[in-house]
């Protein structure tokens, strides 16, 4: 990487064909626009710059740790607010909010765009398994119809401050504040 002064222009080190006015600020090796790199201390080239890349892929053991957090702490968080349920609407929005973060923490707190999705549908998941299973415990056969029934309970009515609203939108409300914990 050598680079070349013909007649007073410089080409950069990294591309050759390139020409340049700049230099690295440490090593003054002559760099192009698309080598640059800005660092607190000004322009320096890739090596001097030390740029290092960081995966930002999920491996499958963290994807079935985040999901299967996610699930599991949905699945009993719903358990816990059809017990208690004066929570009502404030109840999902922290059980979202900790559904996200189990599942940021299942990832190793990576910072990957699929988590936001994958928060959500674990939130809702959860709601279904952990209704269809108090169903369950509470002596009902497992059939096609009460696999169901956790969707149909999405829209009973609950009283929060004299407002009725539905699990539905405590769930929507608990998703967003998911999606905003990973993304």
């Amino acid at each position: 990487m050598s680079a070349s002064i013909e007649g007073g222009t410089l080409h950069c080190a990294r591309h050759p064909h390139t020409e340049t006015v700049l230099r690295c600020g440490r090593c003054d090796t002559p760099i192009c626009a698309r080598c640059l790199v800005m660092s607190p201390v000004g322009a320096r080239c890739p090596t001097c710059a030390q740029v290092k890349r960081f995966a930002t892929g999920l491996k499958t053991p963290e994807l079935a740790k985040a999901i299967g957090y996610g699930i599991g702490l949905a699945a009993i968080g719903t358990l816990i607010l059809t017990f208690i349920p004066f929570l009502g609407l404030f109840g999902y929005a922290a059980l979202g909010f900790g559904v996200g973060e189990v599942v940021s923490i299942g990832a190793n707190r990576k910072r990957v765009p699929a988590l936001a999705p994958i928060a959500v549908a674990c939130l809702f998941v959860g709601f279904w398994v952990g209704t269809l299973g108090l169903l369950v415990y509470n002596g009902n056969p497992l059939s096609v119809g009460l696999v169901l029934v956790p969707l149909l309970l999405l829209f009973r009515g609950l009283s929060v401050a004299g407002i009725a609203a539905s699990p539905l939108i405590g769930l929507l409300i608990g998703a967003l504040l998911a999606w905003m914990r990973v993304r």
